[in-house]
């Protein structure tokens, strides 16, 4: 079974350490100031890389002519947004042009969502709630809510199962699940997420979550294969 891995990021050596946890693809999530690096990447070996780009949120009519730029000729399938950094909620008026020109080009929007203890993150950015908007004005965008939800996984279940375009990976769950209250184990959440809003909503993502912690678990067969891949052939247009 393929396996690929919805929420990465570029550092060297990359590649090799996901073939060795039996990961063939994975998304590469641009920075401001590795968007050409993750579109070199891909293009150097385009069966194992997807870019995504990373947008100026304080510049957005630039965003939108860069963005289409790196659609049509750098290849990118989507945009990641980290609202604990850019400082922005996903339902800012200001960035509905930006969302238009995704929607217009097909591309996917993956959203960061939970809380996590870096320098430059300001904690009240974390919550996915603002997502519901996004998604309730742009029925049409392909948007990807990272990480379960973080600490807010109640919240991106709703989501997830109030829109037909919403997804979630599960990218660092051994993070949010080893600081929860009472713990819970990463698996569990997954299973969580499958039972209400579907397998077909959720997408495999690292970040020390490895692909045999979904292979070995007690789901069934075709949930897993919609995980590690279906899932995300399809939000790719590649099935």
């Amino acid at each position: 079974m393929m396996v690929i891995n919805f929420h990465e990021h570029p550092r060297d050596g990359v590649g090799e350490q996901n073939a060795r946890l039996g990961i063939d693809r994975m998304v590469l999530l641009g920075a401001r100031d590795t968007n050409d690096l993750v579109c070199d990447m891909a293009e150097q070996e385009p069966a194992r890389y997807i870019p995504f780009y990373r947008a100026d949120v304080n510049d957005i009519p630039k965003s939108c002519d860069e963005l289409r730029r790196y659609a049509t000729e750098r290849g990118a399938r989507g945009v990641k947004f980290q609202p604990l950094s850019q400082y922005c909620f996903p339902n800012d008026r200001k960035l509905y042009p930006f969302y238009e020109m995704c929607q217009k080009l097909g591309l996917i929007m993956l959203f960061h969502a939970g809380v996590v203890a870096f320098p430059d993150h300001r904690v009240r950015f974390g919550n996915p709630v603002f997502v519901d908007d996004v998604a309730w004005d742009f029925p049409d965008l392909k948007i990807v809510i990272a990480h379960l939800g973080g600490n807010y996984s109640f919240e991106a279940l709703v989501i997830c199962s109030n829109h037909p375009n919403v997804f979630m990976d599960t990218a660092y769950l051994h993070f949010f699940c080893d600081r929860s209250l009472p713990r819970v184990e990463p698996i569990d959440v997954i299973k969580r997420a499958v039972e209400f809003s579907g397998a077909e909503k959720v997408l495999f993502g690292s970040e020390r979550v490895e692909p045999r912690l979904i292979i070995e678990s007690d789901l069934p067969p075709e949930a897993k294969e919609l995980i590690l891949c279906g899932n995300a052939r399809r939000l790719l247009d590649e099935l």
